[in-house]
């Protein structure tokens, strides 16, 4: 997230966040429109899902959910007025919404419901299958259009998103290597020159000496004039 962007509502400056810290006006949202959705309705549509749940025998819910599905809603978020969207400003597909259920259902068995309950302390108000899905939740009123329209479109000038992939790293105690066609346009350093020198004459005293033939002599030598 960049630093020091801008809220298209309010105009102060944030960072490090998808929804404005003051008015919670969406990132990505360039007429302002879309708003986060308070933790106090998230929890109410959770309640209102368990009572429609109860009183409908599951079935009702289920012909209902289809219904609102395609509007990034289950019917808890459709009575309390709530809706899901992509991170990106994207709609969320029946599918996709089925595909986000699926995750909450498998990190629900996380004990002490912390999937759940994240959303208290998440800056964007994020359970962890939100994360896992790439999803926000917003508040149904003002974000009719990502359904109509599919997504926000581009984002707001002053805002990169971040990149696909991160940087070559070097880790501590390593020293990256120089390319290839820098180190071989650049020719040997001096230490390497004075290093096959020193190599030379040791070789040269034990051809000298008798220990290394002429053949090997020659052999060896070509091999360190090479490295030059």
């Amino acid at each position: 997230m960049n630093e020091g962007q801008a809220c298209v509502s309010c105009k102060r400056p944030f960072s490090g966040s998808l929804f404005c810290p003051y008015c919670g006006t969406f990132i990505w949202d360039r007429q302002g429109t879309v708003v986060m959705a308070s933790r106090l309705a998230r929890l109410g549509s959770w309640l209102v899902n368990g009572i429609l749940l109860f009183l409908t025998l599951g079935i009702g819910w289920v012909i209902w959910w289809f219904i609102v599905a395609p509007r990034g809603q289950n019917p808890g978020k459709a009575v309390v007025g709530l809706r899901v969207i992509r991170t990106d400003g994207r709609a969320v597909s029946t599918g996709y919404m089925f595909l986000r259920g699926l995750v909450g259902i498998v990190l629900g068995f996380i004990p002490l419901y912390l999937d759940e309950l994240w959303l208290l302390w998440d800056k964007d108000a994020q359970t962890l299958h939100d994360k896992v899905a790439g999803t926000v939740v917003v508040q149904a009123r003002g974000s009719e259009r990502v359904v109509t329209e599919g997504s926000l479109g581009p984002a707001p000038e002053g805002f990169s998103p971040p990149p696909a992939y991160a940087p070559p790293v070097t880790l501590p105690g390593t020293t990256p290597s120089p390319p290839p066609a820098a180190a071989s346009s650049a020719g040997p350093s001096p230490a390497a020159s004075e290093d096959v020198a020193s190599q030379l004459e040791k070789l040269a005293a034990l051809h000298k000496s008798g220990i290394l033939t002429d053949e090997e002599f020659a052999a060896k030598k070509a091999e360190l004039l090479s490295r030059m």
